[in-house]
């Protein structure tokens, strides 16, 4: 498994754990700060652990990324833009048609926050899906 793929793995358990804080953060009114602070430090764990081990080098003069590395990433980023695009795209022509042209709509801050926020972690969700596909789910051909 080489570093891109790596990298995938990690999108997508990056993903899990983003949408496994969101579940924490509804579920915070049951927990103490002593159990938010050991949550803390597990997720930060496990977010920054993996991106050691992808970013240490295994051979010093072995090549990270060759050009079908660079052409499976811009693939994916394609795709993953795709997907973003239609996502905006879907949410205006369904608030348009939803309340039409000359109504108004009032939206709180954390509203905003969380819709960029499940637009990111789907970003980076498609970004590693597409990469992982390409390779084959993880199998070099």
């Amino acid at each position: 498994m080489n570093k891109t793929q790596e990298g995938a793995w990690y999108g997508v358990l990056l993903f899990f754990l983003l949408v496994g804080l969101v579940a924490f953060d509804l579920l915070d009114t049951r927990v103490g700060w002593i159990g938010k602070l050991l949550v803390g430090i597990i997720w930060g764990g496990l977010l920054l652990g993996p991106l050691y081990l992808i970013g240490r080098k295994r051979q010093p003069a072995g090549v990270d990324m060759d050009e079908r590395d660079k052409q499976i990433i811009k693939k994916a980023l394609l795709a993953s833009f795709a997907v973003l695009a239609a996502m905006i795209g879907v949410t205006f022509v369904v608030t348009f048609l939803a309340l039409g042209l000359k109504s108004t709509i009032s939206i709180t801050m954390d509203e905003v926050s969380a819709v960029v926020y499940f637009v990111l972690v789907t970003f980076v969700l498609v970004l590693s899906l597409g990469v992982l596909v390409q390779y084959g789910r993880g199998k070099l051909k």
